[in-house]
């Protein structure tokens, strides 16, 4: 997708940058999102409920949020952006980082919308390679398979970066804040700097409707194929196969969004942001009147839809967090945001199954409906960052 001229990449290595994080992005979610995807197999292999599925799918997240604020306080000495891949909690933090860095505000939205789209196109490769290979040879073999894969193109990611880590200078400017209180300085005690954060009124309301969004999103992923095998009676390969036009369609979200911020509202990302969540909120509808002999067809576009509405916020959300943040801060920030947001992501699942264990589907895909909404009414809470303030650029919507 091309950009602007005016929002062309400020250093000779930024699409160099841009390709390389999206693509550890997608090795990272070969694990990430290959759990929910073996969900199927591993679930009828050690007799679980849906709840104890929920239980291990959060597990992962207990071990990514105890590193990302950490990972986020090197970043931003940029000393983590040379091992920007090894480590869910070093990529995001890292890797949002250096996106931000290389592209200008009115660029931004779409770039880290490209290496956003690095998640779920990760979690296409896995549910096209993950489910062949559980069947073939045991959904351990397949996982295994998953975790190669994150390590190679961590180890590239590594390779291509390091040379730039090496160049960037201590305290790099990105975040711009958004003039509403949370001013830090660069060094200090890690609480204080953590409490400052807190105090950013953009980081803070962008975090509290992430994590209701994450929510939605976890519960949707992780439990659809599982909803296709309990309620429609698909095979396990089909359904977790068909997890393909999910993550296809959080690719094609994360990308059509980040334009939208960019090209419609003037690199504004609230209002892209609300027209995503706004859809989202009606969208568990469609799953709860999902007939029970829907044509395959039907079913994946209905994913696809799924996937654009419920994983297309992300990128939107990564540039809000870095834009709102104080300059010298946005990986910090972003560590900060992700550990309260992934402390959601680990309650949720086993929350989430438990419910359908002892209502049904209909009333977990109902309850979206309520987090979805209060997500919305959070998101016009918002503030712009204090570059792209509606005041200074007039109302382009």
């Amino acid at each position: 997708m091309p950009f602007p001229p005016e929002t062309t990449s400020r250093e000779p290595s930024g699409f160099r940058v841009l390709a390389l994080t999206t693509l550890q992005q997608a090795g990272l979610t070969c694990i990430r999102f290959g759990l929910p995807i073996l969900a199927p197999f591993w679930r009828d292999a050690l007799r679980l409920s849906l709840g104890q599925v929920g239980l291990l799918l959060g597990a992962f997240d207990l071990g990514a949020l105890l590193f990302f604020i950490p990972m986020g306080l090197l970043a931003d000495r940029a000393l983590l952006l040379a091992i920007a891949g090894l480590g869910y909690g070093s990529g995001q933090t890292a890797g949002t980082k250096a996106v931000a860095a290389a592209f200008g505000p009115g660029g931004r939205g779409i770039a880290m919308g490209i290496r956003q789209a690095g998640l779920p196109l990760g979690g296409m490769i896995a549910a096209l390679l993950l489910p062949p290979l559980a069947g073939a040879f045991g959904w351990q073999a397949a996982l295994a398979g998953a975790a190669a894969v994150c390590a190679l193109t961590g180890i590239l990611c590594w390779l291509g970066l390091r040379d730039d880590a090496r160049g960037r200078r201590s305290g790099e400017v990105i975040g711009r804040g958004n003039g509403r209180g949370g001013r830090l300085a660069a060094t200090g005690p890690i609480v204080d700097r953590v409490r400052a954060i807190l105090r950013n009124t953009g980081v803070r309301r962008t975090t509290e409707a992430s994590m209701l969004l994450v929510i939605a999103q976890f519960c949707y992923q992780g439990y659809l194929a599982l909803y296709l095998v309990d309620r429609f009676g698909w095979s396990n390969h089909a359904a977790a196969v068909l997890l393909v036009a999910v993550h296809l369609g959080g690719v094609l979200g994360r990308l059509a969004w980040g334009a939208l911020s960019d090209r419609r509202y003037g690199g504004r990302r609230v209002p892209a942001l609300a027209w995503c969540v706004g859809a989202g909120t009606v969208f568990p509808v469609g799953l709860i009147a999902l007939p029970h002999l829907a044509h395959p067809s039907t079913v994946a576009l209905a994913a696809l839809v799924g996937g654009v509405l419920l994983l297309g916020w992300n990128g939107l959300y990564s540039t809000l967090i870095t834009e709102s943040a104080e300059p010298g801060q946005g990986a910090t920030a972003m560590g900060v945001s992700m550990m309260l947001m992934y402390t959601a992501t680990m309650l949720t699942p086993p929350l989430f199954g438990f419910l359908v264990d002892h209502t049904s589907y209909a009333a977990g895909w109902a309850s979206l409906i309520g987090v979805m909404a209060w997500a919305l009414v959070l998101t016009y809470r918002i503030p712009e960052p204090a570059a792209h303030d509606p005041a200074e650029f007039g109302n382009t919507s």
